[in-house]
C-alpha cells in the first residue's frame, strides 16, 4: 500500500489528456485521434437501424477542437441502435483505439444516462481479460483501465436497463481521459477531477413500447 501523503502529492501533479472530441459528422475515424461514435450495428444479432453522431463547431472553434484532436492519444467508437423498448436492455458496442506509435497511459473512461435508466454496466468480451477497473452504477458506468499497446484496442459493451416506464429519447454520453493514474484508483475520483474537460459522444435514441 503506498503512504497516503505520496497518493496525495501524485494526484496534485497528476498529469492528463482528454480523449479527442469530434468536430465533424464522419463515415470514417479521423486519423488523428477524434472522438467517433460509428455506424455500426449496437449488437451483431440486431437488424435496428443505427447512426453516426458527431458534433459540429463554428470555423473557430472547430479548429480549435481539431488541435485538441491531434494531440489525443485514443479514440472512442460507440455505435447505438435508432430506437430501444422500454423495459428492455440496451446494448453499445465501444471501442478504444490507441493512436500512438507507444504504449498509452491508463485509461479512464465514463457512461452516464441522465435519466430512463434503471441499471447500468461494463461488460467485457467472453474470454477477455482487460483487468479493468470498473463502478456498477444506476445512470453511469466509470472504469480504469490498463494503457494500450501501440496498435491495441478495447471492444467492450455498455448495457443499460430502460425503465418500464420511460419514454421520450434515451441519451447517452460516452467520454474519457488518459491519465498517468494508478488502476486501483477510484474512478469516482477521476470523474469528478477530469469532468469538465472531457468531450462527450452523445448518442440519442428513441424509447418505444
Amino acid at each position: 500500500m503506498r503512504d497516503r501523503t505520496v497518493i496525495s502529492i501524485v494526484k496534485a501533479f497528476r498529469m492528463r489528456t482528454p480523449i479527442g472530441k469530434p468536430t465533424a459528422l464522419l463515415a470514417v475515424p479521423l486519423a488523428a485521434g477524434a472522438l467517433v461514435a460509428s455506424g455500426l450495428p449496437a449488437s451483431a444479432a440486431s437488424t435496428a437501424t443505427t447512426a453516426v453522431t458527431a458534433s459540429t463547431a463554428s470555423t473557430a472553434s472547430t479548429a480549435s477542437a481539431s488541435a485538441k484532436a491531434a494531440s489525443a492519444p485514443v479514440r472512442i467508437q460507440v455505435s447505438y441502435p435508432y430506437s430501444v423498448r422500454r423495459g428492455r436492455v440496451v446494448s453499445f458496442k465501444v471501442t478504444l483505439v490507441n493512436k500512438l506509435k507507444t504504449r498509452t497511459d491508463e485509461i479512464f473512461l465514463a457512461v452516464k444516462f441522465p435519466k430512463n435508466v434503471t441499471k447500468t454496466r461494463i461488460y467485457v468480451p467472453r474470454g477477455t481479460n482487460y483487468n479493468e477497473h470498473c463502478t456498477r452504477e444506476r445512470t453511469r458506468a466509470l472504469c480504469v483501465l490498463p494503457g494500450l499497446k501501440k496498435g491495441r484496442s478495447y471492444t467492450f459493451w455498455a448495457k443499460a436497463q430502460v425503465s418500464g416506464s420511460a419514454s421520450g429519447k434515451l441519451y447517452g454520453y460516452f467520454g474519457g481521459a488518459v491519465t498517468d493514474t494508478s488502476l486501483t484508483t477510484d474512478p469516482k475520483e477521476l470523474l469528478s477531477e477530469f469532468g469538465d474537460s472531457i468531450g462527450w459522444v452523445k448518442t440519442k435514441s428513441s424509447i418505444t413500447r
